[in-house]
């Protein structure tokens, strides 16, 4: 699954704050609810995101290569 994209991104933590925005909540409940649901939109957002890496090799050389960040 392709990651989602930053606009989506701010919906699902938008989201997050609005569902228990207009209702009577405990608010460490909603605090907790809402850390997950932003966590759960971050983890969408980064993971299956290709990335450029670069770095050293053993002998000294610039490494450059891409990959797709997992879970």
């Amino acid at each position: 699954m392709p990651a989602i994209t930053k606009e989506q991104l701010a919906q699902k933590i938008e989201q997050a704050f609005n569902e228990d925005s207009d209702t009577q909540v405990n608010p460490a409940d909603a605090r907790k609810r809402q850390a997950q649901k932003i966590a759960d939109a971050v983890s969408l957002f980064v993971i299956g995101r290709e990335t450029t890496v670069t770095g050293t090799s053993a002998t000294g050389g610039a490494v450059t290569g891409t990959g797709i960040i997992k879970e």
